[in-house]
């Protein structure tokens, strides 16, 4: 992990601020995999390495718990969660309810302005469909996605839509298939096509029961 401390922050008990910065230090630590997947770490390293007193950890530490990325270990510290194949099959599904349910919510606003910007955005997936930066079209697909989701005011739901997609995609490394970007985009264009025809139903059930099920044939590699 980085050399880093918080001092220079408020570190008493019930500080928002100080636990706000330490969840967001941690969340990066995981994204760039300092913190990977099976790794246990002591509370008490954390800590000295934060330069911070135990509540403000422990507090930010309990919302990576709630959010599913680590678990407390009795006296040892926390480790970081690995999601297995059953682990995303079972998010994916999630995601699908949630992502139609929003679907079907905001279809009567999504205008000719929000389809091209899909149309502009999948056509960018397309032309990168060969490219090896998977972070990048990764990008592209939330920002597909992102499209119609922001013309959502329910935050509760976006959360939990956002907490899945970065323990799927952004916390562990990787990899999508050239077939299954092939297959992404072919069914953004089917999404699209629902979506300009104005059947809200056909798009959410499409959203939930096709493009958001997991093709058991391109398993989906994580770190160890």
């Amino acid at each position: 992990m980085e050399d880093l401390s918080f001092n220079n922050l408020s570190n008493q008990p019930g500080s928002s601020l100080l636990r706000t910065q330490v969840y967001e230090y941690l969340r990066r630590e995981l994204k760039e995999e300092n913190l990977k997947p099976g790794m246990s770490v002591s509370m008490n390293e954390l800590m000295t390495h934060l330069g911070i007193s135990r509540t403000p950890l422990r507090d930010a530490l309990l919302q990576l718990q709630n959010e599913g990325f680590v678990t407390f270990l009795p006296q040892r510290g926390i480790r970081i969660n690995k999601l297995s194949q059953k682990d995303i099959e079972n998010m994916y599904e999630m995601l699908g309810a949630l992502d139609s349910r929003v679907l079907l919510a905001v279809f009567d606003r999504i205008s000719s302005r929000e389809i091209e910007q899909m149309k502009q955005i999948n056509e960018e997936m397309g032309k990168n469909l060969t490219e090896q930066n998977f972070p990048r079209y990764w990008n592209l697909n939330t920002a597909f996605h992102n499209v119609y989701l922001n013309l959502s005011s329910n935050d509760l739901i976006l959360n939990h839509i956002n907490i899945l997609r970065q323990r799927m995609f952004e916390f562990g490394k990787k990899d999508w298939s050239l077939r299954r970007k092939h297959v992404i985009h072919k069914e953004h264009l089917t999404l699209m096509e629902l979506i300009e025809k104005g059947d809200a139903v056909a798009a959410a059930d499409f959203m939930r029961d096709q493009h958001t099920i997991l093709d058991l044939d391109a398993k989906i590699s994580h770190s160890p």
